[in-house]
């Protein structure tokens, strides 16, 4: 059985009292927004103002984590999930007109983490650090090893699972390399002032670069069927890092970030274009043109930019 640790409501801090923490009869902890208990004690949370309707985080612990304290921040995971709803919202213009629930399922090593989704889904987990479930909304991941980048991995495949879980809830037709493109770049999503940043994502560029002559000819990589790229990237994995490197490109630019913004928006709203076509309509210059780009990129070992802002 799976034990539920926290539930937590973000909410814009204009309006927010304060998060409750009391135990019940049977000694489990419980967490709200309102003081269900009379022996509820208030927790002060840091956040930051920003007028998002609350949203429902639930991090729940398996296996041989059960019975332990969570070993995550909750407040830091708050944080950075709001960070990519408002990325979303203020940069590439989504309208949130229902809350999206994110629901997180942590697990103490990679071997639990295989099992379970084996158990749950039928689905081999054993080339993946985390992994988001369409039918039960649920992310589901493990306490990342330092070998693979530790605790600060972890933060960082939460945020990438959440931004499947947003575009999921928002259109179930985007192409993978967009879908995965997106999530790369969430890794690394800050905010600092009034601008958000994305850096450069060394995996990507580096396993990019040790492989360049495997990867596929950008246009036919944009055309890839889903199901052969999930299929070839569970293989290889060069797909991911492709579609990470060329998200993160487009975004550096205006007009490649305006790209990005009419395709989201035109599968939000259901368009059934194959993705070459509505690329060659919306990019400047057409498909010949993000070609020329991408190519160039290449030959420049994608040397820049290190970071990009968005205000």
């Amino acid at each position: 059985m799976i034990k539920a640790l926290l539930l937590l409501l973000v909410i814009p801090l204009a309006s927010a009292s304060g998060i409750y923490r009391w135990v019940d009869a049977d000694g489990r902890v419980h967490f709200s927004d309102r003081p269900l208990q009379q022996n509820a004690e208030t927790i002060t949370l840091k956040q930051q103002a920003s007028g998002w309707q609350p949203m429902a985080i639930q991090v729940t612990t398996a296996g041989s984590l059960q019975n332990r304290p969570l070993p995550l921040d909750m407040a830091r995971i708050q944080r950075e999930v709001n960070w990519i709803y408002r990325f979303y919202q203020q940069t590439l213009y989504f309208d949130f007109l229902r809350s999206v629930p994110v629901n997180i399922q942590l697990l103490e090593n990679r071997a639990e983490y295989i099992r379970h989704v084996w158990d749950t889904a039928q689905w081999d987990a054993s080339k993946t650090l985390g992994v988001y479930m369409p039918k039960t909304h649920s992310i589901v991941l493990y306490m990342h090893e330092e070998k693979t980048g530790g605790l600060e991995s972890t933060y960082a495949t939460i945020r990438h699972e959440v931004s499947h879980a947003i575009l999921h809830s928002l259109t179930g037709r985007l192409p993978d390399w967009l879908n995965e493109g997106m999530a790369e770049q969430m890794e690394t999503l800050g905010f600092s002032g009034n601008a958000f940043t994305i850096t450069a994502h060394p995996r990507n560029k580096r396993g990019l670069l040790a492989r360049r002559q495997q990867a596929m000819p950008v246009l036919q990589f944009v055309e890839l069927r889903s199901d052969h790229w999930r299929k070839s990237n569970h293989q290889h994995g060069i797909n991911q890092e492709m579609a990470g490197q060329l998200v993160y490109m487009l975004l550096s630019t205006d007009y490649g970030r305006s790209l990005i913004t009419r395709l989201l928006q035109d599968y939000k709203r259901g368009v059934n274009m194959r993705s070459y076509y509505l690329l060659d309509q919306h990019y400047i210059g057409g498909a010949k043109a993000l070609e020329i780009h991408w190519n160039n990129w290449l030959v420049s070992n994608m040397a820049a930019p290190a970071q990009i802002e968005m205000r």
